[in-house]
């Protein structure tokens, strides 16, 4: 089968989840004789140059023709961020000629780059994979200035979706989420994951680890919470990973945690910032263990590394990773969100022997290389792509207010005249704090 990737992140320039996915799974099906091509590229993403690597064919979005198609979207410049989605999403389809002689498309719910290919007649079957769409994340962790955003988003990613061609992922709760929403079956295959023999660490640490995103939806609250809970028998974590931003874009992740849990964060939560995936791949045979915070969390690679390594591994009950631990066997899990529950789990991982411990990480080992086997969830994958080529695309159409929501448009010529119905007053006021705002960071 000749297959095409539309997707947002792939190595060597990004080293994020979806880039994870994709570069275990896509050299596989290449081996396994079917032609691969990759588009990369999202509403945030620079051209790159196009290479080959793997038996995959690797291009880039061309990020020139993104800005000149965000005309084709101005009736949403109240929401450039989604208007920007958009014009990715459909520049994307563009540069591919829609998907012309290609057997399968697969795209991501994530930037809405699934857009275009539910809504041309003339596109190939679709798979579209539900690693963690916008709106998901939205919901999940709300920002207080783009609820405008995230509503419109999630209407349309629900509609658009229902409608799918086929809706795969790699978690039994995402799958369950999704199919509770839509009212469509949802394939859950697990990820693939090569074995990795021991790395071997030049020292060993006392503290343990966790590795993701400074965000709230990450379990960043709930760990300080649980480790205030433990009081002196607390261990010291360490955090790798970049700040963001929480409920505004004015106020910071880690800016948050140091001012509400000033005896934690900083002290036995210790951030480290980011690394590089060979740094980080090191910290993590450093690691005494693993921590796996998530309120929620698709699926999360961390937790996979960790029991890869023959590190014992603590995973929320929130990341769809947990699906491959039995407690006190070959891991532990706690309940998400729950700090009393983390605390227990960690109090648990304190009493164990080193024996335990290395028993513990011997099975969590076996467990990847038995269940992610990269070749028998490739063949997995294949079956399903087989079944819908010879299937063919669903049956119900999307409707035509719809498609005239995602589709490019006639470029509006006064794209923001919505706001000619505002109050001037309180315009004016919001422009004027405004101001004083850039005016005061600048004078930082």
């Amino acid at each position: 089968m000749r297959l095409l990737f539309i997707i947002p992140e792939y190595p060597p320039y990004s080293a994020g989840g979806i880039s994870t996915f994709y570069r275990h799974i896509l050299p596989e099906l290449s081996k396994q004789g079917h032609q691969i091509h990759v588009l990369v590229g999202s509403a945030f993403t620079s051209k790159q140059p196009s290479y080959e690597l793997d038996g995959v064919t690797v291009e880039f979005l061309d990020s020139n023709v993104v800005a000149s198609n965000l005309a084709k979207f101005n009736r949403y410049q109240a929401i450039p961020e989604f208007q920007r989605h958009l014009a990715a999403a459909w520049t994307a389809w563009e540069q591919v000629n829609g998907g012309r002689g290609y057997d399968l498309v697969e795209t991501t719910d994530w930037g809405m780059l699934f857009a275009p290919w539910m809504i041309s007649p003339e596109s190939p079957p679709t798979v579209v994979q539900l690693h963690a769409s916008i709106g998901q994340i939205d919901f999940h962790d709300p920002q207080v200035d783009s609820q405008l955003q995230g509503n419109l988003v999630r209407l349309l990613e629900l509609t658009l979706l229902s409608v799918a061609d086929e809706l795969q992922t790699y978690s039994h709760s995402n799958a369950q989420a999704w199919k509770k929403l839509t009212g469509r079956d949802v394939n859950n295959i697990p990820p693939a994951m090569p074995f990795i023999s021991d790395i071997q660490a030049s020292e060993k640490s006392s503290h343990g680890l966790v590795v993701g995103r400074v965000q709230y939806w990450k379990g960043t609250t709930i760990l300080c919470e649980a480790l205030q809970l433990l009081g002196e028998k607390a261990p010291i974590i360490e955090w790798v990973g970049r700040d963001t931003t929480y409920r505004d874009f004015n106020t910071s992740m880690a800016g948050y945690l140091k001012q509400t849990y000033p005896d934690i964060w900083g002290n036995k939560v210790q951030p480290l910032g980011t690394f590089s995936p060979e740094e980080t791949c090191q910290l993590q045979a450093k690691a005494n263990f693993i921590l796996v915070p998530s309120i929620w969390d698709v699926f999360n690679y961390t937790c996979v590394e960790g029991m890869a390594q023959g590190k014992v591994v603590l995973c929320s009950q929130g990341a769809g990773a947990a699906d491959l631990i039995t407690n006190e066997v070959n891991g532990l899990t706690f309940l998400a969100g729950h700090a009393q529950s983390l605390a227990n789990s960690l109090d648990t991982l304190l009493s164990w022997s080193q024996a335990k411990r290395e028993e513990v990480g011997k099975v969590a080992q076996e467990t990847i290389k038995t269940r992610l086997n990269p070749q028998f969830i490739a063949q997995k994958r294949l079956e399903v792509y087989e079944k819908l080529v010879n299937h063919g695309r669903y049956s119900i159409a999307p409707n035509s207010w719809l498609i005239d929501a995602v589709s490019p448009q006639k470029p509006l010529d006064k794209p923001l005249g919505f706001l000619d119905r505002l109050p001037l007053r309180e315009l004016a006021n919001y422009l004027l704090e405004r101001s004083l705002k850039k005016f005061g960071k600048r004078s930082l």
